[in-house]
């Protein structure tokens, strides 16, 4: 496992996707937090997804639970 990480770690990919969000993020969201750019901006949709997962499992309880 540590190996993974340190080949992760040493890799010059993650660096390049840093300085990219860091240099573009706010430009291309327009939103002044860097931290709120990349999770509204850049995770929008794969938060939407999350959401729309968590609450079809939730409905899918609650049918179970529903006493008719």
């Amino acid at each position: 496992m540590l190996l993974i990480w340190g080949i992760e770690l040493s890799s010059p990919v993650p660096r390049v996707i840093t300085r990219y969000y860091i240099d573009y993020g706010r430009e291309e969201t327009g939103v002044i937090n860097l931290v709120s750019a990349i999770y509204l901006g850049y995770r929008a949709f794969d938060t939407f997804g999350e959401t729309l997962v968590l609450l079809l499992a939730v409905f899918g309880v609650a049918m179970l639970f529903k006493k008719t």
